[in-house]
């Protein structure tokens, strides 16, 4: 018998699948089904903070995607982690909260992107978060995503913001506020102690409608398509291959890479490359899968003196209880990411925005294999992580199979740009130099990479080479925009289909000043009242 169909069904249970569900369920009259390939998020080092680090070492809750072996640097595979588990990457990632400078979404409304000004998504801005300092012109106060300042116990961090200021930047109260630019404390989505994922905070008090229906474990396989209408999506789901149908939309929210995978398995994509898989074309829109963008980075580190609270609580008897604590009491170290300080540069005064992010990361090198009773030996250092912001380099997601549960190939082509690689060690200089400073004296010991012999700009750039990795915020597959190369309009909707709609990071069309995932519940916020057919959110522009 033909089940009845939902009015939405959503591909995706990360960040935007989430926010979608809790938005759209608002409304008792309308039914939702929500897919998601991965699991529950029962794992208590999600929610954790300093668990972090076993997740990334194990890869647990990950799709377990790696791009493609990068010319560039040096033929090395990269680790893309994604998330596969309620919440998606929001699972997974290190909880920085950073929404980017207003000139990336004034540069977006500027390419005909109407709707996307600073303006007129700050409000969306505010209505995803709960700020620990309050609402104001800028924060939200209410919103289902707690957030606030990381760690402000270890006195590294602030001693890094003095010496950004000493070395000629400038120094902002909130990144996230009136001065977007700068040296600052590090903010974080972490709230009462635990990390405040998108499942948290959107998911979990939606799933008390009876109107919503979550799947876990379902791997989509092809959205389904009534000549030029999508009308439903197929999946595999405990064996079986399960077909529903939505009255309204199908809203695809799986992110950068499974997105414009499942598009080109529904017959959506480049024309010739979907025939060579033996995919009949449904509509040849080129560009989907293409203008692939990430966020690499590279580090500069010293030895740190004397000992931190990291190193303090990795004790193996300590670290053991402040678990416990974190996740019971949602108290002590294990709350905390070891990374307080952060700042958002240019390396040009004639850049329109910054376009290098330095993040301060204690950290615990293992300096012996093994203590009896209490654990490994830690030495302690700090990094000071080199992010390029705005990479020209683009890359692309390819088909490597017709089978949706073959993983696509990732032609991320890092640093395929040659003024990529120009503006790190432009930002490795910058480091360096904000290190040199006298407010770092009591912490900083011997450089321990790229390590004092490199100083050439050909020993930079070697090194850049060899050691250049991402920050995990693919985007731009789905690129949004009104030319005939973009796959959504500025309304999220897929070009040449009625009723699909794409809600995730691969519409962006270009990358913002920062980690993501804070855009990605903007865009989503904003989605869902497209999709309603609400009203916008009025503009707001406080100074």
């Amino acid at each position: 018998m033909k089940r009845r169909p939902y009015d939405y069904i959503i591909v995706g249970a990360g960040s935007a699948g989430c926010v979608l569900a809790n938005r759209l369920t608002e409304d008792p009259q309308i039914r939702v089904l929500l897919l998601e390939a991965g699991g529950a998020d029962r794992d208590p080092l999600i929610h954790i903070p300093l668990g972090l680090g076993k997740l990334w070492k194990d890869r647990r809750h990950d799709w377990g995607y790696n791009t493609e072996p990068q010319p560039h640097l040096n033929q090395r595979a990269i680790a893309l982690p994604r998330g596969k588990v309620l919440g998606g990457s929001s699972s997974i990632n290190a909880m920085l909260y950073v929404r980017g400078h207003r000139g990336d979404y004034d540069r977006w409304a500027q390419k005909g992107l109407a709707g996307w000004s600073y303006a007129q998504v700050l409000p969306y801005f505010k209505r995803t978060e709960s700020w620990c300092g309050g609402g104001n012109a800028y924060r939200g106060g209410s919103g289902p995503v707690g957030t606030r300042f990381t760690d402000l116990s270890d006195p590294l961090y602030s001693a890094a913001v003095d010496a950004g200021q000493a070395a000629g930047f400038a120094v902002s109260e909130d990144l996230n506020g009136e001065m977007q630019e700068g040296f600052a404390m590090a903010q974080s989505t972490i709230a009462g102690g635990r990390r405040c994922s998108a499942a948290g905070a959107y998911l979990r008090p939606a799933m008390r409608r009876a109107n919503l229906t979550l799947r876990t474990g379902a791997l989509a396989t092809r959205v389904l398509l009534d000549g030029k209408k999508a009308i439903g999506v197929e999946y595999l789901h405990r064996g079986r291959t399960e077909r529903d149908h939505a009255a309204c939309e199908v809203l695809l929210s799986a992110g950068a890479v499974n997105t414009p995978q499942l598009l080109m398995l529904s017959g959506i994509g480049a024309a010739a490359q979907l025939r060579s898989h033996g995919i009949a074309p449904a509509v040849d829109l080129h560009r989907v899968g293409a203008d692939f963008q990430d966020h690499v980075f590279v580090a500069v580190g010293n030895l740190r003196k004397g000992t931190s609270p990291l190193r303090h609580a990795l004790r193996l008897d300590r670290i053991a209880l402040a678990m416990l604590r974190a996740y019971f009491a949602g108290s002590g170290p294990a709350t905390n990411m070891p990374g307080g300080a952060m700042a958002l540069l240019r390396t040009c005064a004639d850049t329109a925005v910054p376009d290098i992010q330095l993040g301060v990361r204690g950290i615990a090198r293992e300096a012996r294999p093994w203590w009896p009773v209490l654990g490994p030996d830690w030495r302690d250092a700090f990094y000071l992580l080199v992010v390029l912001l705005h990479p020209e380099s683009r890359g692309s997601i390819e088909l490597a199979s017709a089978d949706a549960r073959q993983p696509a190939r990732i032609r991320a082509n890092y640093l395929s740009a040659p003024g990529d690689a120009q503006v790190l060690a432009a930002g490795m200089r910058m480091a360096r130099e904000v290190i040199r400073q006298s407010a770092l004296d009591p912490f900083r010991g011997d450089e321990i990479v790229p390590g004092p012999q490199v100083v050439a700009e050909a020993d930079i750039h070697a090194y850049i080479r060899a050691v250049a990795s991402t920050l995990h915020h693919a985007a731009g597959t789905c690129r949004m925009g009104r030319d005939d190369m973009a796959v959504v309009d500025p309304e999220l909707r897929v070009r040449g289909i009625d009723r699909l709609r794409v809600v995730d990071a691969s519409v962006m069309p270009d990358l913002v000043s920062g980690n993501i995932n804070a855009c990605v519940l903007m865009i989503a916020e904003r989605g869902s009242d497209l999709i309603r057919g609400h009203v916008p959110l009025a503009a707001e522009n406080p100074g």
